[in-house]
């Protein structure tokens, strides 16, 4: 099995159907399950993000154009949306910190397509 802190970066960073296939040796994953190669919990997930923080890419940034998930914090609260096709939906913000990290995990994790949440 792969240690806890490679599944945690791939889930956050990487593409964990690659990875996934890769560590069985598959070419997909329609008859294995994700839980066969990430043992972590979303617990886990977040307490990682506590200490290292959360993925920083052009997703983070409130100003960025590329379509999916956007995160990033401005005068104190924490604000998330989504774009898909030129149009922004789905808008939320947080004044607790702790609430607003724990949703961006969630939602990462949603999105890995893994069902690790």
């Amino acid at each position: 099995m792969v240690d806890k802190e490679t599944q945690i970066r791939i889930l956050l960073y990487g593409s964990a159907l690659d990875f996934a296939c890769k560590t069985l040796g598959v070419n997909n994953m329609m008859i294995h399950k994700y839980s066969e190669v990430f043992t972590v919990s979303n617990e886990e997930v977040y307490e990682y993000t506590v200490v290292h923080g959360l993925p920083q890419n052009e997703f983070s940034s409130k100003d960025a154009l590329v379509e999916g998930f956007h995160y990033y914090r401005e005068d104190g609260k924490w604000y998330t949306f989504f774009r898909e096709r030129g149009h922004i939906f789905d808008k939320k913000y947080f004044d607790e910190e702790e609430l607003a990290k724990r949703y961006i995990v969630k939602t990462l994790l949603q999105l890995s397509g893994t069902g690790l949440y």
